[in-house]
């Protein structure tokens, strides 16, 4: 009888902790269809900020197709281009703005890059990173990455212990790669687009 009362407890026990689950991936469900499409939201409010920023005298950026293959590169160690962007200003084309996603150090960040029809870098910010505090996370100083704007958008840029004239963020080189890989990208996506 002893083991009986046992095995009962035992299940019900059981019984309790799947519906504790249940309940707690009903709930979290339900917050992930709150919050996805605000996060969504958000990601595209500060890459419109600072598309605005990198070419303030663009008007309209309309979306340009970026092929799926550039979306999600085979290769591991290639940059993602996610978007694009031509930079209008009263209906003539003055840049291109590129989203991409190179890998640093805490993973991939998201950057914006500006490229002047006139073949230069305009400039460049970092909109999303998982960097680490104080280190690869000074990559969206605006005084670091100021040194981007002006450069030869012509896919050679390279940080300073590469032999680049790109000065990497100290201790954080691996974050200062990956921010030249992506402006690299973008201009060389930039070429092919006109």
């Amino acid at each position: 009888m002893n083991d009986s009362k046992k095995g009962g407890g035992i299940a019900m026990l059981v019984v309790v902790l799947g519906l504790i689950t249940l309940v707690c991936a009903l709930l979290l469900g339900v917050v992930n269809q709150v919050t996805d499409p605000l996060i969504k939201q958000n990601a595209i409010d500060t890459r419109n900020a600072a598309m605005g920023e990198i070419l303030p005298e663009a008007t309209d950026f309309p979306e340009v197709e970026v092929p799926e293959e550039m979306k999600s590169p085979e290769d591991k160690n290639a940059v993602a281009i996610t978007a694009a962007f031509k930079a209008e200003k009263d209906g003539e084309a003055i840049g291109y703005c590129v989203q991409v996603a190179p890998k640093g150090f805490g993973g991939a960040l998201t950057l914006i890059v500006g490229i002047n029809a006139d073949g230069t870098v305009a400039g460049a910010k970092v909109t999303a990173h998982a960097e680490t505090p104080g280190l690869g996370a000074k990559s969206q100083d605006a005084e670091w990455i100021a040194q981007y704007a002006g450069q030869p958008a012509d896919g050679s840029l390279a940080v300073s212990k590469d032999g680049g004239t790109i000065n990497a963020i100290t201790g954080a080189t691996i974050t200062s790669r990956a921010v030249t890989n992506g402006v690299n990208a973008a201009a060389q996506f930039a070429a092919t687009l006109g």
